[in-house]
């Protein structure tokens, strides 16, 4: 069977978890199955470096324009003529849409499920999400049937783990003065957050005089800045704005905690990366970080400033939660790998070629 996976800038430098994710499940999809042929479409050839398996190919092609009629084109007219010439029998996209005139089954794997749109929720045989949540709202919205929605749940980074005292006192010598510190290694998709973030932390240092820093893994921007500039605590707030990856682990296995107390999907990776690296996590209830980590978190229950507070004070001064919360959480982590997502993979889409 010839499969054709559309991933643009698949090969590109600078990755999202999420991106990460896609890239180490699928090529892993491919080794597993030696019987099928892969065609990846993508708009940049890989390194020279990089390893194909002899049942995949690459095509290269340019991205698809971001002139709205131009796009539906590229999806509608061009694409069906490549996929014609390339004798396509399923077509898989990562990219939140699907063509709505081929007649192949196709599969979309949800990144976003804000972005996608309902022509192409129910044109795809099948789609791709990583947690129930986002295949309650889906079938919801457009009611289709569950059983046209697969959940894959993500796994950790395999870069992400635990690292020994002597590389942790090296990063708090770096980046936090040798002090324990915070982290919030995600990305704030609603500014306001940030506030949010600063307020519960204020609650912990109110209660806990300590040396204790909040660090972010994420680029600073005005509306930060004007938020820390009469915090009080803003000598204590530092942002590490780096792309690369083995900083960023390291940076994770070092925090004392990770707080992770808003419901987004850039959190659910960031709380895997966490809990590999044996870093408690605090959430909050009902997220979708519940759904695979059950009781290997701890969960503001009601997700108020005070009550993240609360979390992080708790994680502070008790040490058999904090010993509890590691142990589980490299537990849960471990639960989750590319293999497992490369197998179910399979699965749903046997399911549909049946």
């Amino acid at each position: 069977m010839n499969i054709v996976f559309y991933a643009p800038s698949l090969f590109k430098n600078e990755k999202s978890e999420f991106d990460n994710f896609i890239v180490e499940t699928f090529f892993l999809f491919v080794q597993q199955n030696p019987e099928n042929r892969f065609i990846i479409i993508t708009d940049k050839r890989p390194e020279e470096q990089f390893s194909f398996h002899a049942n995949s190919d690459i095509v290269v092609v340019k991205l698809t324009p971001k002139n709205a009629l131009l796009k539906k084109l590229w999806w509608d007219v061009r694409l069906p003529g490549i996929l014609k010439k390339l004798k396509a029998e399923l077509f898989i996209s990562v990219d939140n849409i699907c063509s709505l005139t081929i007649s192949i089954p196709q599969c979309i794997i949800v990144g976003d499920r804000e972005r996608i749109k309902g022509a192409n929720v129910k044109k795809a045989q099948l789609l791709i999400v990583t947690d129930k949540l986002t295949k309650k709202e889906l079938t919801e919205k457009y009611k289709i049937p569950g059983e046209k929605i697969s959940v894959i749940y993500p796994s950790a980074n395999k870069m992400y783990e635990v690292i020994n005292s002597e590389e942790k006192d090296g990063i708090k010598n770096k980046y936090c003065d040798g002090k324990e510190f915070f982290l919030y290694n995600s990305n704030f998709s609603d500014p306001k957050d940030f506030v949010t973030l600063l307020k519960s932390f204020s609650h912990f240092k109110k209660r806990q005089q300590s040396g204790f820093k909040l660090l972010l893994t994420t680029a600073s921007n005005p509306f930060f800045e004007k938020s820390l500039a009469g915090y009080k605590y803003r000598n204590d707030v530092s942002f590490i704005n780096t792309k690369d990856k083995k900083t960023l682990a390291l940076i994770t296995a070092s925090a004392y905690t990770v707080v992770l107390p808003f419901n987004r999907n850039e959190e659910f990776m960031a709380a895997l990366n966490a809990l590999r690296s044996g870093v408690p996590v605090i959430s909050i209830k009902d997220s979708v970080i519940s759904e695979v980590a059950g009781d290997a978190v701890l969960y503001a229950e009601t997700g108020t400033i005070k009550d993240i507070g609360e979390k992080m004070m708790q994680v502070y001064t008790d040490e058999d939660v904090r010993f509890r919360l590691i142990e589980k959480g490299k537990q849960a982590a471990a639960i989750y790998t590319y293999e497992k997502a490369a197998e179910l993979l399979r699965q749903s889409i046997s399911k549909v070629l049946q």
